[in-house]
């Protein structure tokens, strides 16, 4: 297998890998992802792909760190730059210091300065967190690439459009391909909401704050419509690799943070460790790469550094959580990971852990989710919505899987203490949003419920 000396890393933000269609979505009429799905045909993908942390600041900094959350310190929305902990080079550091020219096409800046190591140009869409659209990161990319194509070079570029608020992202042709009634049958119920009138609350008021939709069918189509957009956008980027007649010499990377909710088991968001959020897309594209491959080994987003590393032939930093993908890519394996672990600060703080099909979610704190156990366990293959815990059911497998999870954090963990337990102290994220919304009296109510939640804010 050759190596390269162009790279992209392509991230799309908030995109839930059951929406892909080389994944197997197929709900709506018109194809969300026809451009990735013949990506797929031509290059590698990772069918068990998952973060090992969520959500957006620690994911990406699992990313271009190969580290884990527990390691680097970053484990939500509420970490500074202070507690961001990492003794070896970043990512776009490593192919600075190798000579290569690296470019940066996001706005990780603003919630994540310390992602910006190594990198010569940056350029944040919108000029904001969470701004621009996908044809301005298409724009500036072209641009740089126009500048440096005959350079070694990595460059990264970041599309929000799948984010929030569904209804104001997006173009309005993308719109008009998809219809809230195709998804009768695919939408969520949103019994959990109905049982549970401050959560239902939450919903409501947070749905009317972004402009969305109550109905998690509207939701979905513009959830889609929005996916289609990026997808026709990274279609111009490849083009334009054509044009300059470097498509070949690149490898192409395409991956996700995390994925998202729209009522299952009681969430919307990404709010949670469950697998619509921590399994993402992972897609390698590259002349000598495999043709339409798909790999089913466990891996993580903390292998993709370490990957990238060994496919440019600079040395990987030692101590990484992560490792190369390059033996599965090659097929000189087809195991890789015995298990995944994934972190999530959100509005519950959770740790969920999969192993032989199986997911075991630990919930250190769940707030107003009153439906979730300390501990739960669920059959992927059976239930991959996550929808019923069956630790009662099957009670030695889920003893023994608590066995295994207690002795990976364990081993993992060592003397230090556990970050997640700082974040249960601190609160968890969203929850300042939650109470300006309810206004002071419905606030005092619901922490009147729940304690635990005034010292959230």
């Amino acid at each position: 297998m050759r190596n390269f000396k162009k790279f992209i890393l392509i991230a799309i933000d908030t995109l839930n890998v059951d929406h892909v269609g080389c994944y197997g979505y197929n709900i709506p009429r018109e194809p969300v992802t026809p451009f990735l799905d013949s990506l797929a045909s031509e290059g590698v993908i990772f069918l068990n792909h998952y973060a090992s942390d969520v959500p957006t600041p620690s994911s990406y900094t699992s990313l271009f760190t190969g580290r884990r959350g527990i390691k680097h310190g970053i484990i939500g929305f509420r970490n500074t730059s202070e507690e961001f902990i990492c003794p070896t080079p970043l990512l776009a550091e490593c192919f600075s210091q190798a000579g290569f020219q690296t470019g940066m096409i996001s706005n990780l800046l603003y919630p994540c300065p310390w992602l910006v190591e190594g990198f010569q140009y940056i350029y944040p869409p919108g000029l904001r967190f969470q701004g621009g659209d996908a044809e301005e990161v298409t724009e500036k990319s072209i641009h740089w690439l126009d500048d440096h194509y005959q350079d070694n070079f990595f460059l990264f570029l970041h599309y929000w459009d799948p984010h929030v608020p569904y209804t104001k992202r997006g173009k309005d042709k993308f719109k008009k391909l998809f219809s809230p009634e195709e998804y009768n049958e695919y939408a969520p119920s949103m019994e959990y909401f109905e049982r549970n009138p401050i959560l239902k609350k939450i919903y409501e008021l947070k749905q009317h704050f972004t402009g969305d939709s109550l109905d998690p069918r509207e939701n979905l189509a513009h959830y889609d419509a929005n996916i289609r957009y990026v997808d026709e956008c990274i279609g111009e980027l490849f083009h334009h690799l054509e044009k300059l007649k470097i498509r070949e010499d690149t490898l192409i990377v395409i991956t996700s943070d995390h994925g998202e909710a729209f009522g299952e088991y009681g969430f919307w968001d990404h709010y949670s460790s469950y697998r619509n959020i921590s399994q993402l897309l992972l897609l390698f594209v590259g002349e000598g790469l495999p043709k339409g491959k798909k790999i089913q080994a466990y891996t993580q987003n903390i292998d993709v550094m370490p990957t990238l590393l060994e496919f440019a032939e600079i040395e990987i930093p030692p101590s990484l959580c992560g490792r190369s993908l390059l033996p599965l890519l090659k097929g000189e394996r087809n195991d890789f990971r015995k298990e995944i672990v994934v972190n999530s600060d959100a509005t519950v703080i959770q740790r969920m852990f999969v192993k032989d099909g199986y997911a075991l979610v630990h919930t250190l704190s769940r707030r107003v989710w009153d439906h979730i156990k300390k501990y739960e366990l669920f059959n992927l293959h059976e239930d991959p919505h996550q929808l019923r815990d069956i630790s009662q059911q099957e009670e030695e497998k889920f003893k023994e899987m608590k066995v295994y999870f207690i002795d990976w954090l364990a081993e993992e963990l060592g003397d230090a203490p556990d970050p997640l337990w700082k974040s249960v102290f601190r609160g968890g994220w969203m929850w300042g949003t939650f109470a300006r919304l309810l206004g002071k009296e419905e606030w005092q109510k619901v922490v009147r419920k729940y304690p635990v939640l005034e010292k959230a804010v």
